[in-house]
């Protein structure tokens, strides 16, 4: 498959995720049960994921401008969507508990940034 077709495929389903949640905003109660909260939270980090991902990997591109390196930051932009949409929808999870603290949300902050640390050494020890 070219990275032409997968970055279509990403922003198709992306677009497909984004139009779930609109409906799922639009057409549920917000009062209706825990089982339409985790679906609207799942559903909201799965459209953030592929936004991000392609924003991601679009603006990597752009600036690294090496067209035969691009297919290799696919896993590591993914990552990324994946701790910065897991961000957004923690934040969000709090604010709902009224759990949201500045300091709450540093803790979080902390804890992705050492995962991400965490497989940073591992790629730049496997590339080494």
């Amino acid at each position: 498959m070219s990275l032409r077709g997968f970055l279509v495929i990403v922003g198709f389903t992306d677009a497909l995720a984004w139009a779930a949640w609109l409906l799922l905003l639009t057409t549920t109660n917000p009062e209706s049960g825990r089982s339409i909260l985790i679906l609207f939270h799942l559903i909201f980090a799965l459209a953030l994921l592929g936004l991000f991902a392609v924003i991601g990997f679009t603006i990597r591109v752009y600036i690294r401008k090496r067209d035969e390196l691009t297919h290799l930051y696919i896993k590591r932009t993914f990552r990324q969507a994946t701790l910065l949409s897991l961000l957004v929808v923690i934040a969000l999870m709090l604010s709902h508990n009224d759990w949201l603290r500045w300091w709450v949300l540093l803790l979080v902050i902390a804890a992705l940034a050492a995962w991400e640390h965490f497989f940073l050494t591992g790629e730049e020890t496997y590339n080494t």
